[in-house]
């Protein structure tokens, strides 16, 4: 019985990473081409950047230059796009990683079930495709996990070094992705409340001196479109896609007994006028809802129009995450704003299922203990189910990337 146990055990541990290995391999991109895409159109700029020419940033990228300066370290050495890969590829394993240690700073008594959900992580459709074909959102994902550990570490300690760590990573992370900089507001919030005015004061004075090369930035090359400062004028079209979204990712964590209780009695605990309301805002979005893009949408809008070829699965599904997302108000502010903070990283003209994934599931888990990320952590069957959960999504994006089903 212990053998068996074992092999088990062998066996969910193996089995993503020599998954990762066969999908580098194959040069799997589970984006539907997305990410090999995004990688090709930005290539030019790491190449110039490799050879310290940097008036071109505005012409190839949508994002801050970090990501396509470090890709352009083994483009200097080695110039050859396989290198890049494969050089970027052994960075992209510091995630599973970084949610592995975070998970533990939060669940010490969990250790083997946070090697289990962290090692799920990496069946994740854009993780895998984002790790073969080098791209932005990782790398900021990364930098902001680096900077979470040490926020984690700073709650239990006055040492000022993992203040300064967090702020550090934190800037490097908006460096790859400015939109990451919202970040800086739930961490900034946290010690206003809870170090002393002197702390905070230090704590904002370094935040300004490394947001000064960002402000050069934005000043030196010209805004909008060029630096992904687009934000979208369509909101019906992003709110709805959003919360969309939102909704998919959230049913990786209410598979659980005790979560779905908890949101169950939050809703019949709920004035319905709250509901009727909620229920109009959305009709209105819904009036307003207009999309001109072949692409994006997510899960439920591609399966919306593949099962009924019209919207009407998309739109409950849009309407159940916003009412989820309010019940989550009620019941740990802190997922709430979570999901607040994750829909403003995503309100450029496309909304695309890539903005959360995987950054909405790791927030969950790791920016602080909540109960949905609890009630997963604490139970091996669960963290099993969750296991099970990112194994599946794996196997239905790669059904679908075979079968051209979506498009990117």
């Amino acid at each position: 019985m212990t053998r068996i146990f074992t092999i088990k055990k062998i066996l969910l541990i193996s089995l993503p990473i020599l998954s990762l290995l066969f999908g580098l391999l194959l040069e799997e991109d589970l984006s539907t081409g997305g990410s090999t895409k995004d990688f090709i159109a930005t290539l030019p700029t790491v190449i110039d950047f490799s050879n310290f020419t940097f008036i071109t940033l505005n012409e190839n990228t949508a994002h801050f230059p970090l990501h396509y300066l470090l890709l352009s370290i083994p483009q200097l050495i080695f110039e050859d796009i396989l290198a890049i890969k494969l050089v970027y590829f052994i960075f992209s394993l510091l995630f599973p990683f970084l949610v592995y240690i975070n998970i533990c700073k939060l669940y010490p008594d969990q250790k083997f079930n946070a090697l289990i959900i962290s090692l799920s992580l990496l069946y994740l459709p854009f993780y895998r495709a984002s790790s073969f074909w080098p791209n932005a959102h990782l790398t900021a994902l990364i930098f902001l996990l680096a900077a979470n550990y040490c926020y984690i570490l700073s709650l239990n300690s006055k040492n000022f070094i993992y203040k300064f760590l967090l702020i550090f990573f934190l800037s490097l992370s908006t460096y790859s992705m400015q939109t990451y900089a919202l970040f800086f507001i739930f961490y900034l919030i946290y010690y206003f409340k809870n170090e002393s005015l002197n702390i905070f004061i230090g704590i904002f004075f370094i935040c300004v001196i490394f947001s000064l090369p960002g402000f050069y930035i934005l000043l030196s090359v010209p805004v909008g479109e060029n630096m992904g400062l687009n934000f979208t004028t369509n909101f019906s079209y992003t709110l709805i896609t959003n919360f969309s979204i939102i909704l998919f990712f959230l049913l990786f964590f209410l598979f659980n007994k005790d979560s779905f209780i908890e949101i169950k009695n939050s809703f019949l605990d709920t004035n319905k006028y709250k509901i009727l309301f909620f229920l109009f805002v959305f009709l209105i979005l819904m009036i307003n809802y207009e999309s001109n893009f072949p692409f994006g949408g997510g899960f439920f809008y591609k399966l919306s129009n593949l099962l009924f070829n019209n919207n009407f699965l998309f739109f409950l599904s849009s309407f159940l995450g916003l009412i989820i997302s309010y019940l989550f108000y009620k019941i740990d502010k802190n997922i709430f704003y979570i999901i607040i903070i994750t829909n403003f990283t995503a309100i450029g003209y496309i909304s695309s299922q890539k903005y959360f994934e995987p950054i909405f599931l790791v927030l969950i888990l790791v920016m602080c203990k909540n109960f949905l990320s609890k009630n997963i952590i604490d139970s091996k069957l669960n963290s099993l189910v969750f296991y099970s959960i990112n194994l599946s999504y794996f196997i239905l994006a790669s059904i679908n990337n075979s079968l051209d089903l979506s498009r990117f």
